[in-house]
């Protein structure tokens, strides 16, 4: 994999800080984006002091030699899909979707057409996101979790939004249906996740993992199927993958319709009782705080109704 031509090389100079290796070719070569030089050392693209290294979070050190073979890129293009998406909201700048279920937000392994990036592609400025895979995705939903998701129009729109999502400044809120009675009616889960070493698609909580907090508050309480069922507001602090899911089943109410995380069944119930109902944020141009909300999906609704519930609450 590692060729010997149309080699760069690099040297840390003594009074170096240590850094990320993706960060440090990022900064220094600076004509590819972070997530270029990520890919690059993954796919055994770079070498220090003469050892491939397959980490971005590599620490390079002072007095460091690094070897970087850059590869060929072609172009990445996604093609234009004729599907029906629910805008919320729409302007030069940023697009606002109530994200159907089932819907996967972006082009990836086994994903190549009919995503929401794929149906909304030529209202973007294609040309400013250069070769980048996501291009406009700011965060995402899993593919079966509904509800409002934001996509930005241009590459400097989507670094002003990714920001704000670094930083933790945007407001998310969720409804969830999660099995039994909670005791606490309002509570904080502070608990890391990273991702499980023996089921690869699956995240679990681990003192090792990543920062990950979640904050919710029961509304109400039903029945189904001679289950105590219990619809939750939920407010997310960090936007860990999976984190909701991961962090209700952790504490013993895992989401109803989750088989991932949850190994109790359920007919005919919605498949994962979870939705984005509402986003905050400053808006990266008009510089003023916005908010859209994004209606509850019919069968989720439906199935609040078999568990007398009401879904009409006011947040």
């Amino acid at each position: 994999m590692f060729e010997e031509n149309d080699q760069i090389e690099l040297f840390a100079i003594p009074t170096f800080k240590k850094e990320r290796l993706d960060q440090f070719l990022f900064m220094t070569m600076k004509d590819e984006s972070r997530s270029y030089y990520s890919r690059l050392i993954k796919d055994g693209y770079v070498k220090v002091n003469d050892n491939v290294i397959k980490k971005p979070s590599y620490n390079v050190k002072p007095h460091d030699k690094i070897v970087l073979q850059k590869k060929f890129k072609a172009p990445f293009v996604i093609e234009q899909d004729n599907l029906e998406i629910d805008i919320l909201y729409e302007d030069d700048y940023i697009i606002v979707i109530n994200k159907a279920r089932n819907m996967v937000v972006h082009p990836g392994a086994g994903n190549a057409r009919n995503t929401i990036l794929n149906a909304l592609i030529d209202s973007i400025n294609k040309d400013e996101f250069a070769d980048q895979e996501r291009p406009g995705i700011v965060h995402r939903l899993d593919k079966e979790t509904t509800g409002v998701l934001i996509i930005a129009k241009s590459e400097k729109i989507m670094r002003k939004l990714s920001e704000q999502f670094k930083n933790r400044t945007v407001k998310k809120t969720y409804i969830a249906l999660v099995y039994g009675h909670l005791d606490q009616r309002n509570g904080l889960i502070s608990m890391p996740i990273k991702r499980s070493k023996i089921h690869r698609q699956k995240m679990e909580v681990n003192f090792s993992g990543k920062t990950a907090i979640t904050e919710y508050s029961v509304l109400s309480e039903g029945m189904f199927d001679k289950q105590v069922v219990s619809l939750l507001k939920i407010n997310i602090h960090t936007g860990r993958t999976h984190q909701i899911r991961v962090h209700m089943s952790y504490i013993g109410h895992p989401i109803v319709g989750d088989k991932k995380y949850s190994t109790r069944s359920c007919k005919n119930c919605p498949e994962i009782a979870l939705h984005a109902l509402k986003i905050e944020f400053l808006h990266p141009i008009y510089d003023k705080t916005v908010s859209f909300s994004a209606p509850l999906p019919e069968d989720l609704k439906q199935f609040l109704i078999k568990c007398n519930i009401n879904y009409d609450f006011d947040l």
